[in-house]
């Protein structure tokens, strides 16, 4: 019995004080299983103000874009364009396969990038300055001009030489300009034909440079434009492009042409 009863009161100690213990665990996990609920609610609350800031800022993003489609209508109007007109045609995607068809043609005679230039069928492919064409030009003008790079000056030699870069390629290739509207003089001597991007930095460079061209060479340069959208990068380039030959349709290409790269010209200048 005194056995029994020391282990009786051997085992009883263990048991008043376990009962403490077991009650401070208990409230410490409910505690936790509090916190737990509290975080995972404000997580919840925390990830979709997230979302729904990056929604409202993608779409504010889209709407200051200069190419954004409420812009372009917003330059119709400016242009005097009938905009019920100008605005259906723009929604309906109807001139998209004409930029399509555009791009292709491109492709099929070498073209890569933007801005790219056929002057008289010599390619020169980039932004350059106003006197590497004045250079192409006035040798197609005189009567100079050669598919024989060293012709050319030691300047544009840099861009013929290598047969992997060539930037300027003077071997000509006949370019279809056949039902399209021209700028420059009527019957110039000489005739660009641009392909290009109305979202791409590089064009609106060249856009200043064409400008130039046109002013200095009044009776000399006929200018034609073709659509080349770099769609990978400029994800407005098509639907500008297809808002130009919507105001073409209203016999006003030419105006929405400069509306645009002029508008971009402002905000790079900022």
């Amino acid at each position: 019995m005194p056995k029994a009863k020391r282990l009786s009161e051997s085992v009883q100690p263990s048991v008043i004080y376990s009962q403490p213990n077991n009650n401070i665990m208990y409230v410490m996990m409910g505690v936790i299983t509090l916190f737990l609920v509290f975080m995972t609610v404000k997580m919840f609350s925390l990830e979709k103000k997230i979302n729904s800031g990056s929604a409202g800022g993608a779409a504010v993003a889209q709407q200051e874009s200069p190419l954004s489609i409420p812009n372009l209508k917003k330059y119709a109007k400016e242009l005097g364009l009938n905009t019920g007109k100008f605005n259906k045609c723009l929604d309906s995607g109807e001139k998209k396969a004409l930029v399509d068809k555009d791009t292709a043609y491109g492709q099929s005679l070498g073209v890569q990038g933007t801005p790219g230039f056929f002057i008289n069928g010599q390619f020169l492919a980039g932004a350059f300055p106003f006197p590497l064409f004045k250079e192409i030009i006035d040798k197609q003008i005189d009567g100079t001009a050669s598919s024989d790079c060293t012709a050319y000056s030691t300047e544009l030699q840099k861009y013929c030489s290598d047969p992997k870069n060539l930037s300027f390629n003077p071997v000509t290739k006949e370019v279809d300009v056949k039902n399209m509207v021209a700028a420059g003089a009527k019957n110039g001597k000489v005739t660009i034909v641009e392909f290009s991007d109305f979202e791409c930095p590089f064009c609106v460079r060249a856009y200043l440079t064409v400008k130039q061209i046109l002013s200095e060479y009044k009776n000399d340069v006929t200018l034609y434009y073709k659509h080349f959208p770099l769609v990978q990068i400029h994800p407005n380039a098509v639907k500008t492009a297809e808002a130009s030959l919507c105001a073409a349709d209203q016999g006003k290409f030419w105006e929405f042409h400069d509306k645009v790269f002029e508008t971009e010209a402002k905000a790079q200048a900022q």
